[in-house]
């Protein structure tokens, strides 16, 4: 089998969450990663998974000025770390047959993925995504560059474009208030064997990242976007890679985002603003299922759109 990074976006007001689907990749006796996507998120997921936070409308917020000097304030995030000093690596150590180096190496490379797709801010406000384009190996890159501006949804209704990979807003629908996105998560390593049969070194993520928003010109319409990130990073030796040690990315059935609309397939995150400012398309589908808390991990998400407790 090839190497693949797999995921699934979702959109939703109050909240929504995405299932993903992962699939694995084969060290360097195949040839290089071919990647397969497909995005549909509720709370978002990444290409190639199902869709999963959905959003019951909440209460409209009767706001009349602009944000508070601490938006986070009055949420589990206010006391969380800011930005990628919420990234903590675990201490490196021998894990099977992999050295300390090769496990020191997998956990910056992860690091550095998590920064690029979730707290870039060219990437955030609807930009190139090449800080995270550039850290992929050379198959990936490929499948993501070329996926970034389809729309729509494959016959299993993942959205084709490949940019739910990253966090992403439309281009001119969200500013961010002020410069700091709050962060908390966990990752480790573990040795692993992947469907091919080959030896690989896993390491296993979700975060959990938080961005306060509004739209450009209406600052009373702020809100919080609630997006939980869930990889799992298949290092190896991959044909056609920079080295011989360089990540395949999965995702795992759990992950979204909060706040967004659900039912767009282009692959970016619409905000579903408390007064609906903009002139995005209302959300296609409906929310289902026990409301989850999109600041707790680990939750396991329905598939489609999923409701949420709020943002």
């Amino acid at each position: 089998m090839t190497g693949a990074i797999v995921a699934a976006l979702c959109m939703a007001a109050a909240g929504c969450a995405a299932a993903s689907s992962a699939s694995s990749a084969t060290p360097s006796q195949v040839p290089s990663p071919a990647v397969s996507g497909g995005a549909g998120l509720t709370l978002s997921n990444a290409p190639g998974l199902s869709s999963a936070f959905g959003s019951t409308p909440l209460p409209r917020k009767t706001v009349i000025a602009g944000p508070p000097a601490d938006p986070f304030a009055g949420t589990p995030a206010d006391s969380w770390a800011d930005g990628p000093a919420g990234i903590v690596l675990p201490a490196a150590k021998p894990i099977g047959g992999f050295s300390r180096d090769q496990v020191k190496f997998a956990y910056q490379r992860t690091r550095k993925l998590l920064i690029a797709a979730n707290l870039n801010s060219t990437t955030l406000l609807g930009g190139a995504p090449t800080a995270f384009a550039s850290l992929l190996t050379a198959g990936d890159r490929t499948w993501f560059l070329n996926g970034l501006n389809k729309k729509g949804v494959d016959k299993q209704g993942d959205a084709l474009s490949t940019r739910g990979m990253v966090m992403s807003f439309p281009p001119g629908k969200a500013q961010l208030i002020g410069d700091v996105i709050k962060v908390h998560g966990v990752m480790h390593a573990h040795a692993a064997v992947d469907k091919a049969g080959y030896n690989v070194l896993d390491v296993d993520v979700d975060y959990i990242f938080v961005y306060a928003i509004e739209p450009p010109h209406n600052p009373a319409s702020w809100m919080r976007i609630v997006n939980e990130v869930d990889w799992t990073l298949s290092f190896g030796n991959w044909a056609g890679a920079a080295t011989t040690f360089e990540p395949s990315i999965s995702t795992n059935g759990i992950g979204g985002v909060a706040g967004a609309l659900c039912g767009t397939t282009d692959g970016y995150q619409h905000p579903d603003y408390p007064d609906n400012p903009s002139s995005e398309a209302q959300p296609t589908d409906s929310p289902s299922g026990t409301p989850v808390d999109p600041y707790v991990i680990g939750q396991p998400r329905l598939a489609g759109c999923q409701a949420t407790t709020g943002t």
